[in-house]
């Protein structure tokens, strides 16, 4: 790989995303790599430069966290085809980074782009929409959209927490229809969860079983989500047992189709942003990305 381009976003608040830009084209320069930088304006615009980087470059690195490597994921998806990812973690949570182990310190990173390896790894996709880490459906998507983007600057995380609890008192469940294995099941369930990997929330052992290439979707059931039962669920998430609670169904598949029975409006997240609502249809996309990590 000689010929990188570094896509980072240039919006006004962002200009340490410049500054960390030019430490890592300075870095690669100097170890007789070229190095193109690419400013993006907007998502479209970052979506657009990353579906052109394919065929130009030889890799593309991105700045940011899931959000920002979705966008990429997305521009790949575009084109049909992906060239090896660099990452260079600068979000909050950092699910995807943190499964690859991917250094999320700055400057362990930039080095990274070189001494690390390119392996293999998985995508989720719901049509055109890539899913690198995770999608929810229910009361974890309708507490995040519920808080607004002035509450979170006033009250940082604090506001998920408030609003969270606020939410464990309500007692909405949703009907849905769930086809994964050649199965077709009807349910009503509170809380859906699908992973691609053993990361969420930024914690890395939340399901052991789960890899980023083993190409598979693990989805989590929880069909009931109250305060005495939050306890618990604590505990089974933190010791990696989760799938094994009484009130928690888990499946692993390759395709998986959700449909909402409810009358009112289902709409996913993913990668912690607000997505499409259902009906869906999630995929595994095997060995899609080539993920340049640590050895």
């Amino acid at each position: 790989m000689q010929n990188f381009v570094i896509i980072y976003n240039g919006n006004a608040g962002k200009s340490d995303n410049e500054r960390i830009a030019n430490q890592a084209k300075t870095f690669l320069e100097k170890n007789g790599k070229t190095v193109t930088l690419q400013k993006t304006k907007s998502e479209k615009d970052a979506i657009s430069k990353a579906a052109s980087a394919v065929g130009q470059y030889d890799c593309l690195i991105t700045i940011g966290g899931d959000g920002s490597i979705n966008t990429v994921c997305t521009g790949f998806l575009q084109a049909g085809q992906a060239i090896p990812l660099g990452v260079i973690p600068g979000g909050t949570v950092n699910n995807f980074a943190r499964a690859l182990k991917i250094p999320l310190n700055t400057d362990d990173a930039i080095k990274n782009l070189l001494t690390g390896t390119r392996k293999k790894v998985d995508l989720g996709t719901i049509g055109p929409t890539p899913m690198i880490s995770s999608l929810t459906l229910g009361r974890l998507a309708d507490i995040a959209r519920n808080i607004k983007d002035d509450e979170k600057k006033k009250f940082g995380k604090l506001i998920y927490l408030v609003k969270g609890f606020k939410e464990l008192f309500t007692n909405r469940s949703y009907k849905l229809r769930i086809s994964a294995n050649g199965r077709v099941e009807t349910l009503r369930a509170q809380i859906l969860l699908i992973t691609t990997t053993n990361s969420v929330g930024g914690y890395i052992d939340f399901n052991p079983e789960a890899s980023y290439d083993d190409d598979y979707l693990h989805v989590f059931i929880l069909k009931k989500f109250t305060l005495p039962k939050l306890f618990a669920y604590l505990s089974y998430f933190l010791t990696g047992n989760l799938k094994n609670n009484d009130d928690v169904k888990y499946f692993k598949c390759q395709t998986v189709k959700i449909e909402g029975l409810s009358r009112r409006e289902i709409q996913a997240r993913i990668d912690g942003d607000p997505a499409m609502a259902l009906p869906i249809t999630v995929k595994t996309k095997a060995n899609f990305l080539q993920v340049i990590m640590p050895n």
